[in-house]
């Protein structure tokens, strides 16, 4: 009986974690919420902060585009790896792999150091920017977060990080986009390396399509995620 009940348990969190990936999966392709016309296009957001971006309706990837999305490269949407420029004696924070959470949660620990200790040799990051994996098996395991109060705003960490800084994508929605399996998929198949150091190049996660939806409907969309999130969370927790 003991034996049928840890199984149940097991089965129940594989239920929920393939729940989560439906989520996001619908999330994506603009089907977890409803289109409201009056939102502005996102490919007009997308224009006037990126005059030069290459934006199109058409990708084999997706099929029947929703109102108001654009689909865009990564490269045209977010900044990739940014750097900071800080005085020496400024106090950041510093994120080691394993210091960050894997799965679908959003959280991780920083050790204070002074900015002269870490800006060389490490990856650059600030509050609000989008950190993911590079590395197997961190990529597939979903060690990505955003970036939050960080002593001065600022950090650097791990150089098995790409780190993505966006003015027209919410960074909540950016971070569903990468924990999706459209995203982690793309990247597994283009991984290079010898077993046990394998990673997706930059010039593969640049070329990535994104499908963006207007602003708006992206926090509505992050609102329902969380929701849906926290009411699996909370049957786990009851396990």
């Amino acid at each position: 009986l003991i034996n049928q009940i840890e199984q149940g348990k097991v089965d129940l969190q594989t239920t929920i974690k393939q729940l989560k990936n439906r989520t996001l999966d619908l999330a994506i392709h603009g089907k977890l919420v409803s289109q409201d016309p009056n939102d502005e296009p996102a490919s007009k957001l997308l224009k006037r902060i990126n005059p030069k971006a290459k934006i199109t309706s058409d990708n084999e990837h997706y099929e029947n585009l929703p109102n108001g999305w654009c689909y865009a490269s990564i490269k045209e949407v977010f900044k990739i790896n940014p750097r900071n420029k800080a005085d020496d004696s400024s106090k950041a924070g510093f994120i080691s792999m394993t210091n960050i959470s894997d799965g679908y949660f959003n959280t991780f620990r920083y050790e204070t150091r002074q900015w002269y200790e870490v800006k060389t040799g490490f990856t650059h990051f600030a509050d609000g920017d989008i950190a993911v994996a590079k590395i197997s098996p961190c990529l597939e395991n979903r060690k990505s977060i955003i970036l939050k109060d960080l002593p001065n705003g600022i950090g650097a960490g791990t150089t098995e990080l790409y780190i993505f800084r966006s003015q027209c994508i919410d960074a909540k929605y950016g971070l569903f986009f990468f924990k999706s399996d459209y995203f982690i998929n793309q990247c597994i198949n283009s991984f290079n390396g010898v077993v046990g150091q394998q990673r997706v190049s930059k010039n593969i996660i640049e070329n990535i399509i994104i499908a963006i939806p207007p602003i708006n409907e992206q926090k509505r969309i992050v609102y329902t995620v969380c929701k849906i999130f926290a009411q699996l969370d909370t049957i786990m927790e009851s396990l």
